[in-house]
């Protein structure tokens, strides 16, 4: 007969058992589960069962069913998205293009590396999108800034240092060029 070890992980009986996970992983399993991770991401980060997480969180009462009601968020809290819509308190109207292409890129990485092709692929056409909307707003910003100094430059309408606008302090070489001659 085997001594216990207090050192090892213990099953429901009290058994030892050196292929359960220790408390403080099932600590860290907890604390996703129970701030709306779903049970297989929980498993999958922690390496434990999701058989072994139902049974664990039934007997010591964190089952989502025994916690208050909360709504739902799919989302993994340190997702880069949720993070972002925190920093901007809910108002989309602060966040720009670029912020949504670096959260898009960030879920088309975290796609990839779970294996999940076709949200891959999803999210690399939504940061395609992005940046092709944030590109077609800076051309658009260029074309009214461009139009709003050459519409207001001038008071006759020209912008300053252009041809017939007011006048600076090469105007008076205007009229020579390097490949003429100067005659007295």
């Amino acid at each position: 007969m085997t001594r216990h070890d207090p050192t090892q992980p213990q099953d429901a009986l009290g058994r030892a058992n050196p292929r359960m996970a220790p408390d403080e992983v099932w600590d860290r399993v907890r604390e996703d589960y129970t701030t709306g991770i779903p049970g297989s991401e929980c498993c999958r980060r922690h390496g434990v069962g999701l058989s072994a997480l139902r049974a664990r969180a039934a007997h010591e009462g964190w089952r989502r069913i025994d916690l208050p009601w909360t709504p739902p968020n799919a989302l993994d809290p340190c997702d880069e998205g949720v993070i972002l819509e925190e920093e901007v308190g809910g108002d989309l109207d602060k966040i720009e293009l670029r912020q949504l292409s670096f959260v898009a890129n960030r879920r088309m990485m975290r796609a990839v590396m779970r294996g999940h092709a076709v949200d891959a692929m999803r999210w690399s056409r939504v940061q395609k999108m992005l940046d092709r909307e944030e590109q077609e707003e800076d051309r658009i910003a260029e074309q009214e800034e461009f139009l709003r100094y050459y519409l207001h430059g001038g008071a006759d309408g020209n912008a300053e240092g252009e041809p017939g606008g007011r006048p600076d302090s090469t105007d008076s070489m205007d009229g020579v060029s390097s490949d003429q001659s100067v005659r007295p």
